[in-house]
């Protein structure tokens, strides 16, 4: 019984940091400022602008759909998902009708 305990208890202390390091390195949310070829600035809801390196593998959603960089525009809400070296390893956008201003 005690070794069940231990080996059990040691399987949770490996796999604990495993489930939170495959979350992510971070995120960042707000405004597009400015967008660049290979980078970019995005104004936080604290006031701050960040800039986010783009990759060539970056990956672009519109809702849950593909999008591509050229939608990227300043004024636009975005959520971007940091790659472990800093870069953009996802740029989410709003879906079009999210996009749309209301009546």
């Amino acid at each position: 019984m005690r070794k069940a305990i231990t080996y059990s208890c040691m399987a949770i202390l490996f796999v604990l940091p495993a489930l939170a390091l495959a979350h992510g390195h971070g995120h960042v949310m707000g405004t597009i400022l400015t967008v660049h070829p290979d980078h970019l600035d995005v104004k936080t809801k604290d006031g701050k602008a960040v800039s986010v390196p783009l990759a060539k593998s970056t990956r672009y959603f519109r809702g849950n759909a593909r999008a591509t960089a050229s939608e990227l525009k300043a004024g636009s809400r975005v959520v971007v998902h940091l790659a472990a070296d800093g870069s953009a390893a996802e740029i989410r956008l709003p879906s079009a009708a999210a996009a749309r201003p209301r009546k």
